[in-house]
């Protein structure tokens, strides 16, 4: 079942694990991203940040939605976690419904602006967030389970 769907572009870190794996105890953390699913390197990377209670799967956009879909992974609590919007909005563009999606981190780079302290967008950002909220997506943003709850939605119109 999954728990919680979130962007964040560091993916696998402490917040997901430790913060917010203390609150929902996911059985597994499903890493959906097409170049990491295809670099033997970056898997192993991602795997290793995780603690050995819990299971990961790295796999490609597309094959999440599939396995998402199959109800594999139906007995789990499961942790999705994507880089950024364009791949949140890729899952939904493929067959995944969901009604909301935690921002939990998308930092500072060259051409983005900042919405939240823990959040900047560029223009092809915030498309792909408007998309979202179009599809009937609730967009929360916090880094953490215990900090304010702050809906995206208004604020990339």
């Amino acid at each position: 079942m999954l728990k919680l769907f979130r962007i964040d572009d560091r993916l696998v870190h402490a917040q997901v694990v430790l913060g917010w794996g203390r609150e929902i105890r996911p059985d597994r953390i499903l890493v959906a991203d097409d170049f990491v699913a295809a670099d033997e390197w970056e898997r192993n990377i991602y795997t290793s940040a995780v603690p050995s209670e819990m299971k990961i799967s790295i796999l490609s956009l597309r094959e999440a939605v599939d396995q998402l879909k199959t109800g594999i992974f139906d007995s789990e609590r499961v942790i999705l976690l994507v880089k950024g919007p364009k791949d949140a909005l890729r899952l939904l563009e493929l067959g995944l419904r969901i009604e909301e999606i935690n921002v939990g981190g998308m930092h500072f780079s060259e051409g983005k602006e900042k919405i939240l302290d823990n959040v900047y967008i560029d223009e092809d950002d915030r498309k792909a967030l408007r998309e979202m909220v179009k599809l009937g997506v609730t967009l929360e943003a916090r880094a953490l389970p215990g900090h304010e709850r702050v809906i995206l939605n208004s604020k990339i119109v």
